[in-house]
């Protein structure tokens, strides 16, 4: 198919045949395809097609949702360049339908050779919507997004198939240096100027701490491995809430990672619970996603899954300062970077993270 990525040039004969490819539209075709812009995304863009269509079976469907690369040049940039695009398209080619965890089903997934121009079509999953990482999210709801992570740590749980895949980061002592470098010399000195208003002497003091130790932090590792998202967060969940849709589905796949899993687990409670919330359930909540991995023959006690949570506490403060510096200012972003932040940092220092920093 040809690749098509301005939603003003994507027409209904291009989609008829993408859902014809797909299996989605056996007969018929799209007659019309109005569309609108959705989401909060700061490293792609999202649009939903409304579909009508000639001599189509009940089965197909009302609409799609296309996810294209950012219209903020600086977001799109800086994307493209992590190879943010091409992983994503991957995930979606060679895993998702192969895994438990729930994803939008892909319609097609294509990319340009200089991994810059892309279009994914998929499966439209409203009425579910995307969590407030404002807000934050109840603890039924954190419950229900680390248990559906489980069914992607599981299957892949020490897996060699992870670490032959080219487009899963390894966390190679190459890769750690580089991003210690953009962490000390950039990034979080443009952080400190954006927020650091926002942050206790004591978050700031840690958050200066991680990023100079950075490379041998991530180094240090030596636990079992295995496929993690990297950036799993309230707004890359959809929740279908109290509607009928799915109750949870995840998106946003253009970061994953061979790492230690609880990774995704300290990340999402780090900032998708409000701290006082976090502090009196996390405990709990990292219990249940560690039942809920031996249902796919994992062996991980208590004591080691609570030590690589309180360990990767960190990585929420490695992600927030990297996202914030990799797309474009603007004010609910803004918003929402101050609150991870603060959230992120205060989750080490609750948990004592610089216990697994150099020279602690």
């Amino acid at each position: 198919m040809k690749l098509i990525s301005d939603p003003h040039k994507i027409d209904p004969n291009w989609l008829t045949e993408a859902l014809h490819q797909s299996g989605a539209l056996p007969d018929g075709r799209v007659l019309s395809a109005p569309w609108k812009q959705i989401g909060t995304g700061k490293m792609g863009d999202n649009v939903r097609f409304e579909l009508e269509y000639e001599g189509a079976p009940d089965s197909a469907p009302r609409s799609v949702v296309a996810k294209l690369p950012a219209t903020d040049p600086t977001s799109r940039a800086n994307a493209a360049g992590n190879g943010s695009y091409w992983k994503e398209v991957c995930f979606y080619r060679e895993l998702a339908s192969r895994l438990p965890i729930r994803t939008p089903h892909c319609h097609c997934a294509l990319i340009d050779s200089t991994n810059t121009d892309f279009i994914i079509l998929m499966e439209d999953m409203s009425p579910s919507e995307p969590g407030d990482q404002i807000e934050g999210c109840s603890v039924q709801t954190a419950e229900l997004a680390l248990r559906e992570v489980a069914k992607l740590h599981g299957p892949l749980w020490n897996r060699d198939e992870v670490a032959q895949l080219e487009w899963v980061s390894q966390g190679i002592e190459q890769e750690s240096m580089i991003v210690q470098i953009m962490l000390s010399q950039h990034w979080w000195p443009g952080i400190l100027e954006r927020f650091g208003e926002h942050m206790s002497p004591e978050q700031s003091a840690l958050g200066e701490r991680f990023v100079n130790s950075y490379s041998t932090w991530a180094q240090s590792y030596d636990g079992p491995r295995t496929l993690v998202h990297v950036d799993y967060r309230l707004e890359n969940v959809l929740l279908a809430g109290d509607s009928d849709g799915v109750p949870i589905s995840v998106v946003d796949w253009g970061s994953p990672a061979r790492s230690g899993a609880l990774t995704d687990v300290s990340y999402f409670l780090g900032a998708g619970l409000l701290t006082e919330q976090r502090r009196e359930h996390e405990r709990a909540l990292v219990e249940a996603y560690r039942q809920e991995l031996q249902g796919f023959g994992v062996s991980l006690s208590a004591e080691e899954a609570w030590n690589q949570y309180r360990r990767y506490a960190l990585h929420g403060v490695l992600i927030t300062v990297a996202g914030a510096m990799m797309s474009g200012a603007d004010p609910r972003g803004d918003r929402m970077f101050i609150a991870m932040i603060q959230r992120h940092l205060q989750h080490a220092l609750d948990l004592d993270s610089a216990e697994f920093l150099p020279n602690a």
